[in-house]
């Protein structure tokens, strides 16, 4: 008996489907249906009818083609990381400070001693370790980590109704 690929899909539509639920990629509905469907097709193509029955070949070979996307796309964003608004607030600007945030931070900076403000700024904007810090300004990583711990407190101490 000689059935359509449209049949064969409609007839395993529900594993399809089940294997979208299970896998946990509901959110990409149409993405792993079409790569369920290729499973499909890609299984009547390769069944040997002498190796046993067709139900189980189809669902090993639906349910590997999607995780063989499901994994190319966990690859994928491993190596790349999505671009957002809220990334660019975390890139160094170049010249140090960007004009926007200035305001805000002098708010906050305007309540250390200019030591503290210098491991404030060149810690968290330009990146720098404290033996960077030390070695820039000619002090002791001590003196250096002296700034870090009274900064810290001062800003945990700090509430931000009271600055605005």
């Amino acid at each position: 008996m000689h059935i359509t690929f449209e049949e064969l899909a409609q007839q395993f539509e529900p594993l399809i489907k089940s294997q979208i639920r299970t896998l946990g990629v509901v959110n990409r509905f149409d993405e792993y249906y079409q790569a369920g469907l290729i499973g499909l097709w890609e299984a009547s193509l390769r069944f040997d009818e002498s190796k046993g029955e067709f139900g189980p070949f189809a669902y090993k070979t639906v349910r590997g083609k999607m995780l063989e996307l499901l994994k190319k796309e966990t690859k994928f964003k491993s190596v790349h990381v999505g671009f957002s608004l809220e990334l660019t607030e975390t890139i160094p600007y170049e010249g140090g400070v960007l004009p926007l945030e200035q305001e805000v931070l002098e708010l906050y900076l305007s309540h250390l001693t200019a030591r503290q403000r210098t491991w404030v700024v060149k810690k968290l904007f330009y990146q720098m370790k404290e033996t960077e810090i030390a070695d820039e300004e000619g002090v002791s990583i001590s003196a250096v980590k002296s700034w870090r711990k009274q900064a810290l407190a001062k800003l945990r101490g700090l509430q931000v109704n009271n600055i605005f």
